[in-house]
C-alpha cells in the first residue's frame, strides 16, 4: 500500500511540473491617469501612482489569460481648462481605485520557444473587469460605488533568462458611467457651466512596467518508465 501510495505522488508531482512551466505571478508599478468632462485624452500632468499584482496562464506560444489586482490614485482637475465653462467651472477631485480583471493576451511574435532567435513581443490584451471607488464623496446623484469596466490596450515583454519576464503596458479602462469625475451630469433644459457631458463616460489610464516570475520546468534527458511490476508485489 505505501508503494503504490508513493507511486500515485510521484505521478501527481510529475503532472504538475509538465504544467508549471505555463504559470507565472508578477507586478508592477505605473501611473494612472483621468479623461473625462475634467480633461480629454491622456495628460500625464495628472498622472498619479498605481500598483499592480497578476497571475498569468500560458496557454500556447500566442494567447495567455492574466488575472489582475489594481490599487491606485485618480485626480483631475480644471487648473487646465480645455474650454471656458471648465475655466469657470474651476474643480478637482482626488479618489482611490481597486481594480479586479481578467484579459486575454495575443502575442504577435512566437518568443518563448527555446530555439526562437527573438525574446521579445508585442502584445495586445482585452478583457473585463470591476472598478471599486473609494473617497467619492458627494456626488448628487446615487450610484453603485462598485463599476463594470472594459480593460485594453498594447504592451511589450522581454524574457530574461527562462525564469523572468519584463513587460512594458499600456492600457486603458472603459467605464459605462460618469461619475467619476464627480462632476454632476448637465441639465438639457440649462447651460449650468457647473455641469459635465452625461453622454461621454469617463475613462482611465495605466501604464505601467512589471515583472513576472516564470515556474518553468526543467526538462529531463531521461524519460522515466514506471515499473509496474512493484505494483503487484
Amino acid at each position: 500500500m505505501l508503494k503504490q501510495f508513493a507511486f500515485l505522488v510521484l505521478l501527481l508531482t510529475s503532472y504538475v511540473s509538465a504544467k508549471s512551466q505555463f504559470l507565472e505571478f508578477g507586478g508592477g508599478v505605473g501611473a494612472l491617469t483621468y479623461a473625462g468632462d475634467l480633461g480629454r485624452g491622456y495628460d500625464i500632468t495628472q498622472a498619479k501612482p498605481g500598483f499592480l499584482l497578476f497571475h498569468r496562464m500560458n496557454l500556447s506560444s500566442f494567447f495567455s489569460v492574466r488575472w489582475g489586482f489594481t490599487a491606485g490614485f485618480l485626480r483631475g482637475s480644471d487648473k487646465n481648462p480645455i474650454d471656458p465653462f471648465a475655466e469657470a467651472r474651476d474643480f478637482e477631485f482626488d479618489l482611490t481605485i481597486l481594480e479586479a480583471s481578467s484579459t486575454l493576451e495575443y502575442h504577435f511574435l512566437d518568443y518563448k520557444q527555446d530555439k526562437s532567435f527573438i525574446k521579445w513581443s508585442p502584445y495586445a490584451f482585452a478583457g473585463i473587469g470591476f472598478t471599486k471607488l473609494n473617497n467619492v464623496g458627494e456626488v448628487g446623484v446615487d450610484f453603485n460605488r462598485i463599476q463594470p469596466v472594459l480593460p485594453f490596450g498594447l504592451g511589450f515583454k522581454h524574457l530574461i533568462g527562462k525564469q523572468f519576464s519584463a513587460g512594458l503596458e499600456i492600457g486603458v479602462r472603459k467605464t459605462f458611467f460618469d461619475h467619476l469625475d464627480k462632476v454632476p451630469e448637465a441639465d438639457l433644459m440649462s447651460k449650468d457651466f457647473q455641469s459635465g457631458n452625461s453622454a461621454d463616460d469617463d475613462i482611465y489610464y495605466f501604464v505601467g512596467i512589471s515583472v513576472s516570475y516564470i515556474l518553468y520546468k526543467i526538462p529531463c534527458p531521461f524519460p522515466y518508465i514506471p515499473n509496474r511490476s512493484i505494483l503487484r508485489r
